[in-house]
């Protein structure tokens, strides 16, 4: 009877995991099928098309929920139109970026041909060049720290496209076929490290050798320390304050600003070195989180609707 049950489980077993290959091989069968209809359409119709697309789908998903809390936490007066509007703005910045992503390795903010080009004018605008000077000028490491507006994929493309070396942490996806079809997407826009501990000694090491790293600090850490951000206390990752005071770097505030449709606007800011001889080192941390907090606050509070307003933030 023992040994009836234990092969029962063991066939049960092998199913779910037949199961779940056949989910991940029709995945990847329908993303592959996505980039080769973006790549026929070219990068401006395959915006538009990623916008139609998510904007139908995204307000019955759980997440249009999510969306909605979030936008009544920072904007309660807000009127029930205005309310629609940037939801349905932000469905189209996340649908526009789905379609954009089958062309993130060929963009390049310097190049203002082919695919860097909309109607013979460039596709990009760089604003805040200089620090990105400034920080080269120094040879040490940096840290630019962006966050989940306009088209973040791309943010990395300011430094590696000059043929500087830059390392990622990003959220590995479950799909293992899709993984690899995502970092080949990827490919020269940045070296990427997954989330965790790995990725953190991945940081220092890249960070210690005066390389530079890419970060999006907008998403909620249960570990982290709290901060207000957009006004509330949030748990706010405390990776990037830590290795800016430990290796005495500054960090960069950097996003890509949609301008309209499949355009872009670089924004660098002035970098933010640290103050150690003035506070203790709990003190500091706490100042560099709050500054980084409120920049990224005030990314989103000019453009609203470019931010992803589904995140757990809170």
């Amino acid at each position: 009877m023992i040994s009836y049950y234990l092969s029962l489980r063991i066939k049960v077993n092998i199913m779910k995991k037949l199961l779940i290959s056949i989910i991940y091989i029709i995945e990847a069968f329908f993303l592959l099928l996505w980039i080769v209809i973006c790549r026929l359409i070219g990068i401006d119709l395959s915006s538009k098309l990623g916008s139609l697309i998510i904007k139908f789908i995204g307000p019955i998903t759980k997440f249009d929920k999510r969306a909605t809390d979030n936008i009544n936490k920072v904007y309660p007066d807000l009127s029930l139109e205005a309310h629609k509007k940037l939801k349905k703005e932000m469905w189209d910045n996340l649908g526009r970026n789905i379609g954009e992503f089958a062309f993130a390795k060929k963009l390049n903010p310097y190049k203002k041909k082919n695919v860097n080009s909309i109607k013979n004018k460039p596709r990009f605008i760089i604003e805040g060049e200089k620090y990105l000077k400034e920080i080269y000028k120094s040879k040490k490491g940096a840290i630019f720290f962006s966050a989940h507006i306009g088209n973040w994929e791309i943010c990395p493309l300011i430094l590696s496209a000059q043929g500087l070396k830059v390392t990622s942490i990003y959220r590995h996806a479950n799909n293992p076929i899709n993984e690899k079809i995502i970092q080949w997407l990827r490919q020269g826009i940045s070296i990427y490290s997954p989330k965790g501990p790995s990725g953190a000694k991945t940081l220092f090491k890249v960070l210690r050798n005066d390389e530079y790293a890419a970060i999006l600090v907008d998403q909620k850490l249960n570990e982290g320390k709290t901060v207000k951000f957009l006004g509330h206390p949030a748990k706010t990752a405390t990776a990037i304050a830590e290795l800016s005071l430990k290796l005495s770097i500054p960090v960069v505030p950097i996003h890509v600003e949609r301008i309209k449709g499949a355009r872009f606007k670089y924004v660098i800011e002035k970098p933010i070195y640290n103050l150690k001889k003035r506070y203790n080192h709990d003190e500091e941390l706490n100042i560099l989180l709050e500054v980084i907090n409120k920049t990224v606050g005030e990314w989103i509070l000019k453009n609203p609707s470019q931010w992803l307003w589904i995140h757990n933030r809170w």
